[in-house]
């Protein structure tokens, strides 16, 4: 009986040891598995990055990100556009980054839908012409950030409120209300509306991209109205700035609802009044500009009260 007994339990220890001797000789198979599983889940994604084009224009363009979480999204989008920073591969051909070579992000923080960028004094030590620049590139691309509506800038923990070398005073909680790209024409400083306009421009192998441009005209129109009326003028103030928004196109009306906004135009918005095809570029220009405008989440077109999908 005890012979069977001690039998039985030198059994159990037999099969015990032969599961853990079992469990070390594959685990690194096994552990290979699962990390390529991991890892082939992580997926790129596009976001938008604004950098400065050939003709010295901030410019909408659109980089390959890897960052899930917007806490190392921000670092990433710092790092693409940096002179010479380690993304330097990512940037798309005719463009380049903004921020100084040296410049670092010391720290920063996420306040509600405010940011603080925390940076090294390195961040302004630019040519006078580009403070401005930089501070526009840092607006338009955070708050491209969803949740993200403001950026305060600080330069080795203090706040920035006044560029040293322009000397010009800026708010401490920046919006794109501070405006990109910005061209005065003005001739009193009586009824002056500021709007920005997205206008088209072309790569060298004539790509496609967005240009944003905050005018200041004498103009006490609805907003709505100035982006159209600019958008099918006949004449642009800059040869490399186009619009594909045929010039008899008019705004019938236009009415919001919540946040949406429904625009009416008669049948001149139509690229090709056969096939009712309103060009991609002529959608993109007119949302682009009426977003930066209006606190709105989707814009309706219609043609003649139709609705345009």
């Amino acid at each position: 009986m005890i012979k069977r007994f001690s039998l039985k339990k030198i059994s159990k220890y037999t099969v015990l040891l032969l599961v853990v001797f079992l469990f070390y000789l594959f685990p690194t198979r096994e552990d290979y598995v699962i990390s390529k599983e991991v890892n082939a889940n992580v997926k790129a994604s596009l976001h938008d990055v604004f950098l400065l084009d050939k003709n010295n224009y901030i410019s909408k363009t659109t980089i390959e990100v890897s960052s899930l979480n917007n806490d190392k999204l921000i670092d990433e989008l710092i790092e693409i556009m940096i002179l010479d920073g380690k993304y330097q591969d990512k940037i798309p051909n005719g463009f380049k980054p903004v921020l100084p070579v040296d410049t670092k992000l010391l720290d920063k923080q996420i306040d509600n839908n405010n940011i603080v960028l925390n940076f090294n004094k390195e961040l302004l030590d630019t040519k006078i012409d580009m403070e401005e620049k930089i501070i526009e590139a840092l607006i338009y691309t955070m708050t491209s950030i969803e949740g993200i509506d403001t950026v305060t800038i600080k330069i080795d923990g203090n706040v920035l409120t006044k560029l040293p070398k322009s000397g010009k005073l800026i708010d401490k909680q920046l919006n794109r209300n501070y405006g990109i790209n910005k061209k005065y024409d003005i001739k009193t400083i009586k009824n002056v509306s500021k709007v920005t306009i997205y206008y088209i421009s072309k790569t060298n192998n004539d790509n496609i991209y967005y240009v944003p441009v905050t005018k200041y005209i004498n103009n006490n129109d609805d907003k709505i109205k100035i982006i159209i009326d600019e958008l099918t003028s006949k004449i642009s103030y800059e040869t490399n700035l186009m619009s594909y928004l045929n010039y008899n196109t008019k705004l019938l009306d236009y009415s919001f609802n919540d946040d949406e906004i429904d625009l009416n135009f008669n049948e001149f918005l139509f690229d090709n009044e056969q096939n009712k095809k309103v060009l991609e570029e002529v959608i993109y220009s007119i949302s682009y500009s009426v977003e930066d405008t209006y606190n709105v989440s989707k814009i309706n077109f219609y043609v003649n009260n139709k609705e345009i999908k």
